[in-house]
């Protein structure tokens, strides 16, 4: 039976440590499973269309997505036995916190989407699909997103304000729910990232189970090597100040830039 497991994010879920377990262990993953992560969804325009359709909701829009992602399921070689994982947290549309209108709301359909895709690529076929979701407790989840924002955007908001913008966004455990209930017939696998970190591969641990390697083999997994550690409160206040002053738009990319770099220093030096 072919096995195939569909992570798609959610975003600020530590999506980055996960994608890191993948491609650290890729060699042992690729005799048995087609790889795919952000690099490729990315580099191909497949993530762009999953976002254009979450902004736009058109049936032409997840129409360009489906057949996108139709022609590059059809270029992966998957032999006689060998499985799929895919990571990419933007099939899950884009981040909330720039799509407020709506949210994850087109994540259910672009999962069904992305689930009838697979069929039809092992069609004839025995397959066994996961849609993978990683989850956070709210709170966690949105104070990341500003974080996330404040280094990313020009963001002024204080995290009181942004919190209250967002209050109308689903939180990621909704988002599962509602994609359940539009995949009836599918194993939806939710874990949340409080618990995952204290697992013996961390956000990779999820992975380590699907791919249920001998044990000879199971013994050389490695656990991720990148991840986005939680900047300290000071940092987040100096971004604010600096998202708040006149600094022009060079000028402030670089200063923030080297704010972070710094503090991720000392992060990793502790």
């Amino acid at each position: 039976m072919r096995k195939v497991l569909l992570h798609l994010g959610l975003h600020k879920t530590g999506t980055t440590a996960a994608q890191s377990f993948l491609f650290e262990n890729r060699e042992l993953i690729w005799p048995r499973h087609a790889l795919v992560l952000p690099y490729r969804t990315r580099k191909s325009g497949l993530s762009e269309a999953a976002t254009r359709y979450s902004v736009y909701g058109t049936p032409g829009a997840l129409g360009d997505f489906r057949t996108a992602m139709q022609d590059f399921l059809s270029t992966l070689d998957f032999g006689l036995r060998r499985g799929l994982i895919l990571s990419e947290e933007n099939f899950s549309g884009l981040r909330p916190s720039r799509n407020l209108a709506v949210g994850y709301e087109a994540a259910p359909e672009l999962a069904a989407c992305l689930v009838d895709l697979v069929r039809q690529r092992f069609a004839g076929q025995a397959v066994d699909i996961i849609v993978y979701l990683s989850l956070r407790q709210r709170g966690g989840w949105l104070r990341s997103l500003w974080a996330h924002d404040l280094y990313r955007t020009r963001l002024v908001q204080d995290f009181d304000a942004y919190q209250t913008r967002l209050e109308s966004v689903p939180s990621p455990h909704s988002t599962a729910e509602q994609m359940r209930d539009r995949l009836p017939d599918v194993t939806v696998q939710t874990e949340w990232l409080e618990d995952l970190q204290t697992r013996t591969f961390g956000l990779g641990s999820p992975f380590a189970d699907f791919l249920d390697l001998p044990s000879d083999l199971s013994a050389k997994l490695v656990g991720p090597t990148r991840a986005n550690p939680r900047l300290p409160e000071p940092v987040l206040a100096e971004l604010l100040t600096l998202n708040r002053s006149a600094l022009d738009e060079t000028a402030l990319i670089r200063q923030k830039a080297d704010l972070v770099e710094r503090a991720q220093n000392n992060l990793i030096g502790t």
